[in-house]
């Protein structure tokens, strides 16, 4: 029912946000570059605007794309999860 879905629909959201999480940290004990951008891009699409922060992460603009960005990613995955419901939603339950 909805309330399957709702919870789905969260899990999916939370895998949103910790995706781009695991990469922030995987690129730290890489160096501080996370070494397979490709790989990067398909999990965290909106990690394209990472650019806009080069060598600013750590100041208030450059948090503030990083957490737009991760946002972004977020309802990315939230919206896939939807759409992932109404077609398999069925086999899921």
């Amino acid at each position: 029912g909805a309330g399957a879905m709702m919870r789905f629909v969260v899990y999916c959201a939370l895998a949103g946000a910790l995706v781009p999480v695991a990469i922030i940290i995987i690129g730290q004990l890489q160096g501080g570059v996370f070494q397979w951008p490709y790989v990067a891009l398909v999990l965290w699409p909106s990690w394209i605007f990472m650019g806009a922060t080069y060598e600013r992460e750590l100041t208030v603009s450059g948090i503030l794309v990083l957490g737009i960005s991760i946002a972004i990613n977020v309802v990315l995955y939230s919206t896939v999860g939807v759409f992932f419901w109404l077609l398999f939603g069925r086999l899921l339950k």
